[in-house]
C-alpha cells in the first residue's frame, strides 16, 4: 500500500524543513522566504486535506440556497444566466471544489449579465444577494485561512471541524 496524505505531507514538510531549507545559501532572502511559505503552506495542507471537500460542500450548498432565491427578470441574457445557473444548481458537479468553482462562476455570469439586460429591480435583488453571500463567505474563509496568520481577530472564529458539522476536532 503506498503511504496516505498524511505521511506524505509530514515527509514534505520535514524534507523541507530539515534537509532543504538549511541548504539555501543565506545570501538569498528571497529563496529563503519562499521555503518558508512553502513550509506554511505545506502545514495547512497537513491540518486541512481530510476537510476540503466537506468545507467545499458547505460552500457549495449556499451558493444552491442563493440560486434558489433568484427569480429572475430581464432581458434574453438574464433570463439565460439565470436558467444555467438554476441547471447547474440542480446537479451540480460531484467533486466540491469543482462545483463550488463552476456555480461561482454561474453566479458571476448572472451578474453579469443581468448589468446588461436585467429589470432593474431584479438587478439591485441579485447585487444584495450576491453581496449577503460574499459576506457569508468571507467569514467561513477566515476560518478556513486562520492558520495562515493573517487574522488578528481569530478568537471569536468557528473552527473548521464545527463549520463542518464534526464538532471540536
Amino acid at each position: 500500500m503506498n503511504p496516505g496524505f498524511e505521511v506524505r505531507l509530514s515527509s514534505m514538510r520535514r524534507a523541507l524543513a530539515t534537509v532543504i531549507m538549511p541548504a539555501i545559501d543565506p545570501g538569498n532572502p528571497l529563496a529563503q522566504e519562499q521555503a518558508g511559505l512553502m513550509l506554511a503552506h505545506i502545514g495547512m495542507l497537513e491540518a486541512q486535506w481530510d476537510k476540503l471537500e466537506d468545507y467545499a460542500r458547505l460552500c457549495v450548498q449556499d451558493l444552491i440556497e442563493v440560486s434558489g432565491r433568484i427569480d429572475a427578470a430581464g432581458g434574453p441574457e438574464t433570463l439565460a444566466a439565470a436558467a444555467g445557473l438554476a441547471a447547474l444548481a440542480g446537479t451540480p458537479p460531484v467533486r466540491g471544489e469543482v462545483a463550488y468553482r463552476a456555480l461561482s462562476e454561474a453566479l458571476e455570469g448572472l451578474v453579469r449579465a443581468v448589468d446588461r439586460d436585467g429589470d432593474a429591480d431584479f438587478r439591485r435583488a441579485l447585487h444584495r444577494e450576491v453581496l449577503l453571500h460574499a459576506n457569508r463567505q468571507a467569514a467561513r474563509d477566515r476560518s478556513w485561512f486562520a492558520a495562515c496568520g493573517f487574522d488578528v481577530n481569530t478568537a471569536d472564529l468557528p473552527s473548521i471541524e464545527t463549520l463542518i458539522g464534526r464538532g471540536d476536532g
